[in-house]
């Protein structure tokens, strides 16, 4: 299309500005209503609701198992490193105390007693 021809849908759309500026036409709303997406249906059936909260109970789940793992993995480093400052340092250092503060209130009292225990039997992973 070249500079000299008029695109039809321009030519429509600046005489509907022009009407609007003298009065003649209501502005068009923003966007025609049903094209962005369909309002919800006043009828939707539980099976529906049940089906999408599923979904999303899903995707929660998959975060929070990651989150799990990932709190372990914390838990278990900030352990590891309390044992070896008690080793290298003495139980009474200040930087050991704030990894004793830090992992005793982060990391649930079954992980700790579980690692207090491997590491009585000498089955504990990690080198201390």
């Amino acid at each position: 299309m070249s500079a000299a021809q008029v695109d039809p849908h321009d030519k429509m759309r600046a005489r509907d500005v022009n009407k609007v500026a003298r009065g003649e036409q209501a502005p068009r709303p923003a966007h025609q209503y049903g094209t962005v997406s369909p309002p919800p249906s006043p009828h939707t059936t539980d099976d529906t609701k049940n089906k999408i909260k599923e979904e999303k109970s899903g995707i929660a789940e998959n975060g929070a198992e990651s989150a799990k793992s990932t709190d372990y993995k914390i838990c278990f480093v900030k352990y590891v490193e309390y044992h070896r400052c008690i080793q290298q340092e003495g139980e009474k250092a200040s930087e050991c105390q704030k990894l004793s503060t830090y992992f005793r209130s982060f990391c649930p009292t079954e992980w700790i007693t579980k690692w207090d225990k491997e590491r009585e039997e000498g089955k504990f992973p990690a080198q201390i």
